[in-house]
């Protein structure tokens, strides 16, 4: 065996030793229940279809490097890196993500990144937001000056024109408005989480005076005051890097006592607030507690709200 033929050998062992590692950590965090963590869930699928491949990829190499003739080893057509320098630079390409993932722990995002990112309080869809506001419901929705708003402790199903959509990208979010309207009390599933408050902010006068309970992490920034934070939950698209805080405004004489970043469990009632000259929702908190954080604690967005909702309230359909 020729010096070239013995460094050859060598690199096929360190590929195959962080093809196998790759695919080692992608299943620990799997089995961890940690994927959530950093990927949306069909993000999830379609990494968890890697770690077979990349292992057998990896057993082919360490063949090569242990039982691979000269011949089978040569690597003419693929040249390994020449170099020390050049050869950490490939390899550290692929060392170095797994080296901070053993290291870092793994952890939510919280309201340290929130501040960093930007607190969000709408449906942070641009379609779906286009023209919304304060003029959200139709002015013809008889909604104005309190006419037409709902008994909050009322099971009576809401008048079709309340919710009527004003524009093809919010049909979902107004069926999903009528059926959150005929509860007796809102609850904020994580499942359709966004959609929901999307869904009330859309058609804030409308819910006004309205029962509600959510669940998220404390966020306040110097902005606000002391009896005032949001509730707040990270919503992924994709992956953490395009994650966007996300949150919902919360007033109460109780909200002093919560630090950033404890979860808390809240009801109260749905209100508005203006400021900066923009109407935003708020929760007027009726009871604030301390909860342990959830197994799951992000938020993703739900292709279809509607059909969610109908499998989360089967007694509740229209």
């Amino acid at each position: 065996m020729n010096r070239s033929s013995a460094v050859t050998r060598v690199h096929y062992a360190m590929r195959a030793l962080l093809l196998a590692a790759l695919a080692i950590y992608i299943m620990h965090l799997n089995e961890s229940n940690l994927l959530e963590y950093y990927l949306a869930p069909q993000m999830q699928k379609l990494l968890l279809l890697c770690p077979v491949p990349l292992l057998f990829i990896a057993f082919g190499m360490v063949y090569h490097a242990v039982m691979g003739d000269a011949g089978d080893v040569c690597d003419c057509e693929h040249p390994h890196p020449r170099g020390v320098v050049r050869n950490m630079t490939v390899y550290g390409l692929f060392a170095l993500p797994l080296f901070f993932g053993l290291l870092v722990p793994d952890q939510p995002l919280a309201s340290s990144m929130a501040a960093k990112k930007g607190m969000v309080y709408t449906y942070p869809n641009p379609d779906v937001r286009t023209g919304s506001g304060s003029e959200d419901v139709p002015e013809d929705t008889g909604t104005a000056d309190g006419v037409g708003k709902p008994n909050p402790a009322g099971n009576e199903n809401a008048p079709v024109d309340l919710f009527a959509p004003k524009d093809k990208y919010s049909v979902e979010f107004a069926e999903l408005a009528k059926r959150l309207y005929a509860l007796p009390s809102v609850t904020v599933r994580p499942e359709i989480f966004s959609e929901t408050v999307g869904a009330i902010e859309m058609y804030k006068p409308v819910f006004a005076g309205k029962p509600i309970s959510v669940q998220g992490f404390v966020f306040r920034d110097d902005s606000m005051d002391k009896n005032m934070f949001a509730v707040s939950r990270f919503l992924l698209m994709c992956c953490t890097a395009d994650a966007v805080p996300f949150g919902i405004l919360v007033s109460g004489e109780q909200a002093s006592r919560f630090e950033n970043d404890a979860w808390v469990s809240i009801e109260g009632t749905v209100q508005t607030v203006k400021i900066g000259g923009e109407e935003r929702l708020l929760i007027q908190a009726e009871s604030i507690e301390t909860i342990e954080e959830p197994a799951s604690p992000y938020i993703f967005t739900n292709p279809d709200s509607v059909a969610a909702f109908d499998e989360l309230y089967p007694a509740a359909q229209p």
